[in-house]
């Protein structure tokens, strides 16, 4: 029974070996490329297609630059902001004394 444990364990200890295997040298993907153009016609061949419509639009992720003016004071915002929280906590079902 042992010697059945021990070709057991032997055998799964050199099966689990190739999952530490790393490869021994990084390769680049584009290693080996060489462009035909300068970086002024590609720049330019860039602004075309952003004329053109030919490039893909950014997808928005929510990280915009530029804020919405509001009409408000930052301290009637404050308030109002204060009230809408008492109220949804107020209304809510669950425990605010657990949850924030």
């Amino acid at each position: 029974m042992n010697i059945k444990t021990i070709l057991a364990a032997a055998a799964m200890l050199a099966a689990s070996t190739g999952a530490f295997a790393q490869q021994t040298e990084f390769v680049a993907p584009d290693a080996g490329f060489h462009s035909n153009l300068t970086r002024a016609e590609v720049r330019q061949d860039l602004v075309q297609a952003q004329r053109e419509g030919e490039t893909a639009m950014r997808q928005h992720d929510g990280q915009d630059a530029v804020y919405a003016k509001s009409e408000k004071a930052r301290g009637d915002a404050k308030i109002e902001q204060a009230k809408a929280t008492k109220q949804q906590r107020s209304q809510s079902p669950v425990n605010s004394l657990y949850f924030g």
